[in-house]
């Protein structure tokens, strides 16, 4: 199998964590942030924040015990074959079907804000082969993308929130601790599928062998960017809309920022911007995405190198993207995914982890 003799640098790890974690849960993380919590939503961001953080550090011990294999193929070795591959093929699967809704749900954007009158059908070979394109490319074409785009989008949509700050209503932003204590935790769950990327990893930790000792710092910090970016948004959409009215509309974030307009700078619309900072988002992390599939089903099965399998399951992909009937079923089927699609990523590892443990496995060469 062809696997790519290269490593990450710390700049190289960090705009690819940030970009590709931004690309999933920046954009309707406001809508899912006030279902339980409402006015007080955004501080469900931090709560999520702390969930999150023993997965991953449990993806880092996994990482210390076998530097040379990621998540899957470690637990190929600590679970046995049968076991690891079973688990593997498993997460896998849900990662393909996660990425299929999230790519539905961005096609479903592009048509029905920009190009309304092209057909679904040719908007998702377009979408599937631009992201395919990128995911053959490998690692680092991907990875030396997103530090090109970086800076440049953290800037951007800094100054489109800063952008939307007259229009926030401080009444619609209830004091802190408000609610009941009790809907902190379901409102941290409902939120932590958009720090779900950060455990897929775990499926390119060999490549990190060279910054392992800076992993925490680097993880650190990106996590501090992504809360910042979250809280921001959701409280710009709580306080331009309320979180009942916010939660009308299918991209509330899109909508907070399409509210403002420039017509010194000859635009209708800053929403414009915000769209094609999106979609930017949204080919490079589905490009590392699937990348990461395509390489998993590489080592899980053994058949193909993962060059060869990015296109094997381009047609499957397709097909899926285009299951749903419309808008409506795409938002039930995500729903349902942002609730429970971040267990297999957040789960696996923790249970790798505890098995490694139990069985001494990775330690004095075993």
């Amino acid at each position: 199998m062809h696997e790519e003799k290269t490593s990450l640098g710390p700049w190289l790890y960090w705009s690819l964590l940030i970009i590709v974690t931004l690309s999933f849960g920046l954009i309707n993380v406001p809508y899912h942030a006030t279902e339980v919590m409402g006015a007080n939503g955004y501080l469900a961001i931090p709560v999520a924040l702390v969930l999150a953080i023993p997965p991953l550090a449990a993806i880092y011990q996994v990482m210390k015990r076998f530097p040379a294999l990621n998540l899957l193929q470690a637990g190929l070795k600590i679970t046995g074959p049968f076991c690891g591959r079973l688990c593997g093929l498993g997460y896998l699967t849900v990662l393909l079907l996660l990425l299929v809704l999230f790519t539905r749900d961005r096609v479903n954007l592009i048509k029905d804000y920009l190009l309304p009158n092209t057909p679904l059908s040719a908007l998702t070979i377009t979408y599937l082969l631009s992201a395919g394109y990128l995911a053959s490319r490998g690692i680092e074409t991907i990875s030396r993308l997103a530090s090109f785009v970086v800076l440049p989008i953290l800037i951007v949509l800094l100054l489109m929130a800063v952008g939307v700050l007259p229009e926030i209503n401080v009444n619609r932003l209830r004091p802190v601790f408000h609610p009941d204590l009790k809907l902190y935790l379901p409102g941290g769950l409902s939120v932590l599928y958009s720090f779900a990327p950060l455990a897929i990893f775990a499926l390119v930790t060999p490549y990190l062998r060279g910054i392992q000792r800076k992993i925490p710092r680097y993880t650190g910090g990106a996590l501090l960017v992504l809360v910042f970016y979250y809280m921001l948004f959701t409280v710009g959409v709580i306080g331009t809309f309320g979180s009942e009215h916010g939660r009308n509309h299918a991209f509330p974030a899109l909508e907070m920022v399409r509210a403002m307009e420039y017509p010194y700078l000859l635009l209708e619309q800053a929403g414009l911007f915000m769209i094609i900072v999106w979609n930017t988002l949204a080919l490079v992390g589905s490009g590392f995405i699937y990348y990461v599939v395509a390489l998993g089903f590489s080592q899980i099965l053994g058949l193909l190198d993962y060059k060869r399998l990015v296109w094997v399951l381009l047609p499957v992909k397709y097909f899926l993207v285009l299951y749903p009937q419309n808008m409506g079923e795409t938002r039930e089927l995500l729903e349902y995914a942002a609730n429970y699609g971040w267990i297999p990523f957040f789960g696996l590892p923790v249970f790798y982890y505890l098995c490694a443990l139990v069985l001494r496995k990775g330690e004095d060469g075993r």
